[in-house]
């Protein structure tokens, strides 16, 4: 057999395709980054530094001590930066960088900054009142069908914003009252329950635009109510959201958790409703404080 083989068409195209694929989610990455990386950039800059894994222990250093900012905030630096500097600047990071990065990140542990560990998010509300400003669109209204039906289904399926503006009609199986969600967050699709009320609303909203399987369940529409079938950003929902009911749509998120939660719920349920991954962020962000709990007993 001679050493010099022909590679079949079909396979360059095949790696072809892989790396085109790898490609564009690092470009991806890099555009969620990129934003993180500026501020770095800017303070390298300021002080004269080489944009390098030295200069991030200096900069998360700074973050906490100078700027005071958020935990959060500091994981989300580290992350972006670390990729930039892995990716883009083919960069190693030392075993012993990471272990002094560790070092810094415990800061958060200590009187001067432990406040800045707090997660102050949205405030979650009763489920029965949220009810009651969803059913105010509950008209012969093509606006309100519209508005209702996008509501009641973020409250009860307690969907993140980047999964709403995703979901089209074929995601919906209303006979078994379920409908499958993409999870952009966790790469995966998740299946969720509807109650029968929402499937009504869902069922008027689709024969009332005349929604086709394939059209995105939100879309577009015009001043009027006219549905166009296009994909909106999630600062557009999040907007559209504030206008219809007063609060963002992670209110909603957060409303539907507690609720199941006050209704006995244990965590793997909630989870599979909700999307969670880690049980653990449940019961530290969402259900930590409930505070109509504590109102009871005042």
């Amino acid at each position: 057999m001679e050493d010099n083989q022909i590679i079949p068409l079909s396979s360059l195209q095949t790696n072809q395709k892989l790396e085109n694929t790898l490609q564009q989610m690092v470009q991806q990455k890099i555009e969620m980054y990129r934003p993180d990386f500026s501020k770095f950039s800017v303070f390298c800059q300021d002080e004269n530094r080489i944009p390098d894994f030295d200069a991030l222990e200096k900069y998360l250093h700074h973050s906490i001590v100078d700027q005071r900012i958020k935990l959060s905030t500091f994981n989300r630096r580290l992350a972006g930066v670390q990729f930039y500097l892995t990716h883009v600047f083919e960069l190693t990071q030392t075993e012993e960088q990471k272990k002094r990065i560790k070092f810094i990140r415990q800061l958060y542990n200590t009187e001067d900054y432990i406040r800045l560990k707090a997660m102050r998010g949205v405030r979650a509300e009763r489920q029965e009142e949220v009810l009651q400003l969803i059913n105010k669109y509950d008209t012969s209204q093509r606006a309100d069908i519209r508005k209702r039906a996008i509501c009641f289904v973020n409250l009860i399926t307690a969907n993140r914003p980047s999964e709403m503006v995703r979901l089209k009609v074929a995601d919906f199986d209303l006979e078994h009252r379920i409908v499958f969600v993409v999870l952009k967050k966790q790469g995966e699709t998740k299946e969720k329950r509807l109650t029968l009320e929402c499937v009504k609303a869902i069922e008027k909203y689709v024969k009332t635009h005349d929604l086709k399987p394939t059209d995105y369940f939100i879309g577009a529409a015009d001043r009027w109510g006219n549905y166009r079938n296009r994909m909106i950003t999630e600062r557009s929902y999040n907007r559209l959201i504030h206008e219809w009911l007063g609060f963002a749509p992670y209110t909603l998120r957060k409303t539907q958790i507690t609720h199941m939660h006050r209704k006995h719920a244990d965590l793997p349920t909630i989870a599979k409703q909700s999307g969670h991954k880690s049980l653990q962020t449940i019961s530290q962000h969402y259900l930590e404080v409930d505070y109509s709990d504590v109102d009871d007993f005042l």
